[in-house]
Parts: structure tokens; C-alpha cells; sequence
């Protein structure tokens, strides 16, 4: 169908292949708007009116004696736009209270929203951009959508702000959001300053799946199953919550929790997703739930295992994804407001630089508005202690910016991090929140990319090999990323070699270096060096156990199988985890192995390719060798006196004076007491 669209508040467009005649007018149910005809380029029409074009109308272009629909164009991508509609303050969705109800929905272009609540429907009243209505009574856990009538089409949408949803996404359910378990509203909260962070990253699902998880079968991929004690293996090795506690890390990190497509709320074990497809931003996925059918259960679940960490000094982050939506066209942004909350190009094409179909428009002022809104509430109704933000290269440096100040104002010591790479959006590069535009945004923290590619090799290329499985290669960059010189500021790396995405480490070396005693010693060095190193570690969940995804990179949709944490790893290698163990406690423990002024640190003269490492805390001496070569190595040692071995992949306790042999592929760390 031949339609025009409103490019400006003046101005109308048609693409029509023939001529047209007048008059030329703009025709609604109550008004009629005089046009001019002011271009005529090969079938391409542009109008114009002396008055401003109301949006809230349903509106017919009439050319002599033909009539064309009108939809919203290019104006809703317009600073006149902006200046008229975006609101920084209104509160959007279903706000409720015992006594009463208020609704509110933004769309400056539909001609008429009504709200249907549960069997009723009530027609809302608009004012300046917003649809809205109050109604008395108590509509705690009643259903909720909004039909709208915009472009000449008629849309079901599910409210973007709603909290609450029913069984797979059907519509929306009026939740209180102060509903939580006993004792949350005054729990004690962990603090962790940014620096002293330890991060480990989980997947709900993943967490608990496995056979040997201890994990009662109904609680199996669950929010309940992160938080379960005295979970063990059939052998009584801990797994789950007591296993995490007993790690000693700072921070656990969750993937997407939020509701996203392609896994059924009830029959979840039928598919399997990582929750990087998502659909509504502030409510939790009912797959995670005990009880999906019950909206407010998914809420209580997740409060009670950020109590439980909190509880057990460990903060909680949550992986937001913000980029992009499941599918644009029929996502409540698209229908509610056309054309304004993604991205295009000049040509009206879709920016797709996240690579799944769009672009989520965060410097529009009402898709920022969303962003921090949506933080907002999980940090303070969840008392989250941070944001793991995904492909956050095509977020816009003002909405991080923005977010940085009202989380840091809530809460100090809150954790921001995120992946700045650089993505083919439609901004312009210095609008992107990328590595190189760090500095508009310090107190948030980046994966830095050159650490993980340093020390294994090109992430996406798995035949290809760094410092620790090459033989030393790169050993001109290792002492700059030890002491956090390279990439990124120390104050803002996150240094990581293995994440939820591509090969894990294990995988990865078990291609380059097919002897699996080499493959260990090499894994275990790697993740000595990511703790160890200036700046904050990030391990993936089961990487001290040499998590194997059995050579499968893009592990997204494999189900649990893949994915699953394998506990019996955690048996095969408890060894080797107490000595992840200890270098998290070294971390935790001295300051020095926690610093933004490197001259703390010294590298030592060592036959290369070598690591030597010297460092000076209050009362302690520390020096590290790395040794990423199959030879045996005589190190005579630079500072005198008798060593500890406080960490060592190949001794098991000891002490070192004058010389020691520094085994094929050991890391050893040493400690001398200066009072």
C-alpha cells in the first residue's frame, strides 16, 4: 500500500508512481490541515504545512481525489522531537500502591491506547507524549496490556516497563516490587571497592545441571539453586553456594536474567539459550523461576540469592543487554513508538553493528531514559552491586556516562564493567563507549582484549598462540600487563582470558598443545597471572577446574549438556583449585596485587623468555616467576634472605634461598617478611 510519512512537524512525504492532483490536504476524524506541494522529483512528493502536524491523529494525505494512509516517518528521529516529547522525569508503567493503580505509556504518535486490565478495558487519556490512567483499588497481580492504535494498524503490546509477566510473555501483571523475602529490605551489604574486586561469572542454568551438582532435580537450573547449602558430589565434595563461598571471590556475575526468548517458562529443558536474546528488559525470565505461573515468586527468588551472597560477603553483578532487542519489529518499542527507539542509516535501513538484526537507539532520549530507568530499579529494589554491560562499544558514551553518576551516587563502591569493542553502529566513533573513549567514563571498566590475546592468542583465530602456550611469544607486552600498562588504565581493565563466549581456555590449549600435562600447567599459569596481575580478574565459572565445552565454541544454544558446570571436574581437580584458592587469597590479602601506582612493582632481569617479578608491600617482599617453556630454569634470586613459597603449580611447599630450579611451566610466587 502507497502510504505518506510525516518526516518533520511540517512536512509530509510520498512516493507514489504517477502524477497528483489537488487539493492537497491532511484529513483526520476532526481536522483538516491545508498542504503545499513543495517538491516534485521523479515521483517522490514532499508537502508542507504552515502548522505544526499533530502526531496523535490518525491522519489521511488527500491528493484531488485520492486518499493515501500517513504513518510517522522521519520526525520521530528529529531534535524538534525531542524538545516536544522526551520526558526525564515521568515514571512509565504499571506504579502501584494498595489504594490505587497509575498506568502510564509513552508513544507521542498513537491516536488512541487502551488498556486492558485483566477483563476490563479503559480508554487512557493522552497529554504531551503520554498515554495514562489511574484506578482505584487493589491490582496487585492483575494482567495488563495495552492495545494501540498507531500507523493505521492495531497492536497488543505488552507494557516495556512492566515487572511482571505471565507464563511465556503473554501479557503484562501488575506486581508490587516491594514484594521480597523476610529480612531483605534491611540485610547487610558486602562492600568491595571496585579495586579489590574478584569476579566470577555464572550462568544460572549452567550452575546447577549437572548429575553430580547435589542439586535436587526440581531445583535444577534455578535462581533457588544459587543460593542452596550443604550441596555436595556423590562423594562429598561441595558444589553451588558453598562452593563459590569457599572460593573466596568478590563478585559473582550472572547472565542475563531478564526475560528473553526461545526457552519455554515451563518446559525449559526443551531448549536451551544464554539470555542474549531478550524481550523484556525489567522482568525476570520464568524459566529461572519454581515457579513461573506465580510473577511475583521470580522476584522473591532472585532477592533471596542476592541476600544470601550478601550474606556471605559476596556482591551480586547482572549482565544487562541493551543493544538490541529479540526482534525489532514486533518488540513493544517498535509498535508503541515507529521508527524512533533503533537505529537507521540515511538510506532508512536498520544499523545492525550488534550483528542480530539491530541497533538499540541509547542516545535517543527516551531509549536512554529506559537504560537508566532499568538500572535504577534492579539497583535499588535488588541491590545489585553492579552492571556487566553487553557490547557496551554500541552504547553511547553520554547514556554510560549518565549511568555512571546516578549508580556511583546510589551506591560508591558499585562494580560497572562492560565489552568496548568497536561495532559498525550508526554513531559516530567518538559517541561509542570503546576502549579509547575510556577516559569520558572512568569509573567504568572494560574487558581488555589485548590481555586475553596476549597471553593465549588471537581470541578468534584457536590456532593461534601468546605468551603462555607460544613459547614466551609477546614477551615485550607480559610485564606491561602485569602491572596493568597495557591497553587500558589499571583503574579501568578487566583482565580476563576465558568468558562465557568463544573456546573455553581449556579447549583452546588443548589444540595448541596436545600434551594434557602441558595443557594444565599452561591453564593454570594463565589464570595465576589474570588473579595476580595489576587490575580487577574475572575468571569464568569452572575455569580453576578446566572447564571443557568439548571443543565447541558458539556453546549459546547446545544445550546443558555443553554448557552445564561439570562437577566431577571439581572432584578430578581439587588440587589444583586450592591453588586458585591461594592466589585469590593473596589477592584479597595484600594491597600490592591491588594497585593504580605501579612503583610498587619492579620486573626482574631474567633469561628470556621469562617472567621475573619483584614486588613491595607494607611489611612483605613478593617475587613471581612465570616460566612459559618446557626447560628447567636456575634462578638465582635478586634479593637476599629466605623466601616462602606462598604459590607454586609444581612445589608444594617450601622455602627458597640463594637459588632455586623453576620447573617447565611453573608460576611461583615467594614471600619474604620485612619486620
Amino acid at each position: 500500500m502507497t502510504c505518506g510519512y510525516i518526516d518533520s512537524l511540517n512536512t509530509v512525504t510520498l512516493t507514489f508512481n504517477g502524477s497528483v492532483q489537488t487539493p492537497f490536504n491532511l484529513k483526520s476524524s476532526t481536522s483538516t490541515v491545508p498542504l503545499e506541494l513543495t517538491e516534485d522529483k521523479n515521483g517522490s512528493y514532499s508537502f508542507t504545512s504552515t502548522e505544526s502536524i499533530a502526531l496523535n491523529q490518525q491522519w489521511w494525505l488527500e491528493c484531488g481525489d485520492r486518499y493515501f494512509p500517513v504513518k510517522t516517518g522521519k520526525v520521530v528521529r528529529t531534535a524538534e522531537f525531542e524538545r516536544l516529547y522526551a520526558k526525564k522525569h515521568d515514571h512509565y508503567g504499571a506504579v502501584y500502591s494498595p489504594d490505587r493503580t497509575t498506568f502510564t505509556v509513552w508513544s507521542p504518535v498513537a491516536h488512541q491506547i487502551i488498556l486492558h486490565l485483566d477483563d476490563e478495558q479503559h480508554v487512557m487519556t493522552y497529554c504531551d507524549g503520554d498515554w495514562s490512567i489511574t484506578l482505584s483499588g487493589d491490582h496487585h497481580l492483575a494482567t495488563y496490556y495495552y492495545e494501540v492504535h498507531v500507523n493505521h494498524e492495531e497492536y497488543k503490546v505488552i507494557d516495556p516497563y512492566t515487572k511482571g509477566l505471565t507464563l511465556n510473555s503473554t501479557a503484562g501483571v501488575v506486581i508490587d516490587t516491594d514484594v521480597a523475602p523476610a529480612g531483605f529490605s534491611h540485610h547487610t551489604r558486602p562492600v568491595h571497592a571496585p579495586a579489590d574486586s574478584i569476579i566470577y561469572e555464572v550462568h544460572v542454568r549452567d550452575f546447577s545441571m549437572h548429575p553430580n551438582s547435589g542439586i535436587p532435580d526440581e531445583l535444577k537450573g534455578k535462581f533457588t539453586a544459587l543460593s542452596l547449602a550443604g550441596t555436595t558430589t556423590h562423594n562429598g565434595y561441595s558444589t553451588g553456594f558453598d562452593y563459590i563461598r569457599s572460593l573466596g571471590v568478590t563478585h559473582v556475575e550472572l547472565l542475563p536474567v531478564n526475560d528473553f526468548a526461545k526457552v519455554d517458562d515451563i518446559h525449559f529443558r526443551k531448549s536451551y539459550n544464554w539470555g542474549y536474546d531478550p524481550m523484556y528488559f525489567q522482568t525476570l525470565d520464568g524459566s529461572y523461576s519454581t515457579a513461573p505461573e506465580a510473577p511475583e515468586s521470580r522476584i522473591i527468588e532472585l532477592k533471596s540469592v542476592i541476600q544470601h551472597y550478601h550474606e556471605a560477603g559476596i556482591g551480586m553483578i547482572l549482565d544487562v543487554v541493551f543493544n538490541h532487542v529479540f526482534d525489532q519489529p514486533t518488540s513493544s518499542f517498535e509498535q508503541l513508538v515507529p521508527g524512533y527507539y533503533f537505529r537507521y542509516y540515511d538510506d532508512l535501513s536498520l544499523s545492525n553493528g550488534t550483528g542480530v538484526g539491530n541497533d538499540f537507539a541509547s542516545e535517543r532520549l527516551m531509549g536512554r531514559k529506559f537504560i537508566l530507568d532499568t538500572l535504577l530499579y534492579y539497583a535499588e529494589y535488588f541491590q545489585v552491586d553492579g552492571f556487566r554491560f553487553d557490547l557496551m562499544g554500541a552504547i553511547d558514551t553520554e547514556t554510560m556516562r549518565q549511568a555512571e553518576v546516578m549508580l556511583t551516587a546510589l551506591h560508591p563502591d558499585i562494580l560497572l564493567l562492560g565489552e568496548g569493542w568497536h561495532l559498525n553502529t550508526a554513531i559516530p566513533d567518538d559517541m561509542k563507549t570503546t576502549h579509547d573513549q575510556s577516559s569520558k567514563v572512568p569509573a567504568i571498566h572494560f574487558f581488555n582484549d589485548h590481555f586475553r590475546d596476549s597471553l593465549k592468542g588471537n581470541n578468534f583465530d584457536i590456532a593461534d598462540t601468546g605468551y603462555f602456550n607460544g613459547r614466551g611469544r609477546y614477551q615485550e607486552r607480559i610485564y606491561q600487563l602485569f602491572h596493568g600498562a597495557y591497553g587500558l588504565p589499571v583503574s579501568q581493565t578487566i583482565n580476563y582470558t576465558e568468558v562465557h563466549d568463544n573456546h573455553t581456555l581449556f579447549d583452546r590449549l588443548s589444540y595448541t598443545s596436545r600434551d594434557p600435562r602441558i595443557v594444565l600447567k599452561q591453564h593454570q599459569m594463565i589464570t595465576l597471572f589474570t588473579l595476580l596481575s595489576q587490575g580487577i580478574p574475572f575468571i569464568h565459572a569452572g575455569q580453576e577446574f578446566y572447564r571443557t565445552k568439548y571443543g565447541h565454541g558458539n556453546t549459546y544454544n547446545l544445550g546443558d549438556f555443553i554448557n552445564r558446570i561439570d562437577w566431577n571436574r571439581r572432584i578430578k581437580y581439587n588440587d589444583d583449585i586450592a591453588i586458585i584458592r591461594k592466589a585469590i587469597q593473596l589477592k584479597k590479602e595484600y594491597e600490592v596485587f591491588r594497585l593504580n601506582d605501579p612503583s610498587r612493582i619492579m620486573e626482574v632481569p631474567t633469561v628470556q623468555p621469562l617472567l621475573g617479578v619483584l614486588l613491595f608491600d607494607d611489611h612483605d617482599e613478593f617475587i613471581i616467576y612465570f616460566n612459559p617453556t618446557a626447560l628447567n630454569h636456575t634462578i638465582e634470586m635478586p634479593r637476599q634472605g629466605v623466601f616462602k613459597i606462598e604459590l607454586s603449580n609444581s612445589h608444594s611447599s617450601g622455602q627458597v634461598k640463594g637459588s632455586f630450579l623453576l620447573a617447565p611451566y611453573e608460576c611461583i610466587v615467594l614471600r619474604k617478611t620485612t619486620y
